[in-house]
């Protein structure tokens, strides 16, 4: 029996109050790096958006290298994503 009780085996189940806790900690802390990755990408995406708008509108401008430059941002920060 001292191999089992070395490997973490024991010959009763922990109570089900300690199990339950252990789970319910467990998920939420999944939930919240989900919920963090998400907001993560919601935040670059926006990024994007906002370097492509910027690109667009000096382009407009006829200021081609500062739009280029923009763009090129907004591509490297879409990669991100992906």
């Amino acid at each position: 029996m001292k191999s089992n009780a070395s490997a973490g085996f024991k010959s009763k189940p922990p109570p089900e109050g300690i199990s339950a806790v252990h789970g319910t900690t467990s998920a939420t802390t999944e939930e919240t790096k989900e919920k963090s990755e998400e907001d993560n990408f919601k935040e670059i995406e926006e990024e994007v958006h906002r370097l492509l708008e910027e690109s667009a509108a000096a382009k407009n401008k006829k200021n081609v290298s500062e739009g280029l430059s923009k763009a090129k941002e907004a591509a490297t920060k879409e990669k991100k994503i992906r």
